[in-house]
């Protein structure tokens, strides 16, 4: 099918390593970049991923990739392994000279509605910022802001002109409202992902990703991972709204 366009805006202009305050992870891209990022949810969470888990957020059929990726990391000084601890033995090196941060970065626009033609702009862009400690919505360096446009959310009680507060992670759970890409497209949409991964590690079929609308007069997305990218972006975790007064 071809790829999905309402409710779309370019995400792709987004540099995500620019996002991230610890200046080695610049240099990363593509899968090793999510693997870090893995990573780092999982340390959040108290649950460290396994090899398994991660080859299975990643798509990936063999843990081989995981563990070349692993090392590089590794080499990076960006993680570490925990011998003594089983399977999940790897772990994000926290950079402890990491300033603190009392604001969140406005990063782009996400389309809730109508595509969008520029996802990032002048008015638009990381050096913008929400007065407003992150840590309210979780960590420092993964929480960023996009400018919501179009009503397509607006039963979830998000609407246009609304800052969407996104946590940045590669997953988010079934049911749960995120950022995802289609093809480097953005919207923001309530996620209806396939299972991968089966029993003994054995691979099933990924099924097509469904993204609902919260709004009746906006058609559900459906759209086949084996045609296009589908990433996700982040989840969201608040909405900052500004009233005006008359």
């Amino acid at each position: 099918m071809n790829p999905p366009s309402a409710g779309a805006s370019n995400l792709n202009s987004l540099d995500l390593n620019s996002l991230d305050p610890d200046f080695p992870t610049r240099s990363l891209t593509g899968n090793r970049q999510r693997v870090l990022e893995i990573l780092r949810l999982g340390a959040r969470q108290n649950r460290p991923a396994t090899v398994r888990e991660i080859a299975q957020q990643l798509g990936l059929s063999s843990p081989a990739s995981v563990h070349r990726h692993l090392r590089h990391l590794e080499q990076m000084g960006l993680i570490e392994r925990d011998p003594t601890a089983g399977s999940r033995n790897w772990h994000p090196i926290k950079n402890e000279e990491e300033p603190a941060s009392d604001s969140i970065p406005l990063v782009g626009r996400i389309a809730a509605g109508e595509p969008i033609e520029n996802g990032n702009d002048e008015s638009s862009t990381a050096q913008t910022s929400i007065p407003i400690d992150p840590k309210t919505f979780g960590s420092a360096s993964s929480v960023v802001a996009l400018q919501v446009e179009g009503m397509s959310m607006r039963d979830a009680g998000i609407f246009s002109g609304d800052l969407a507060i996104v946590r940045r992670q590669p997953t988010v759970e079934n049911g749960e409202i995120a950022a995802v890409t289609i093809d480097g497209e953005g919207t923001l949409k309530i996620w209806r992902g396939p299972i991968a991964g089966g029993d003994m590690g054995q691979p099933e079929p990924i099924g097509s990703v469904r993204l609902e609308a919260a709004n009746s007069g906006f058609e559900t997305m459906e759209i086949d991972p084996g045609q296009h990218q589908v990433e996700v972006f982040g989840k969201l975790v608040g909405i900052i709204r500004r009233f005006e007064r008359h």
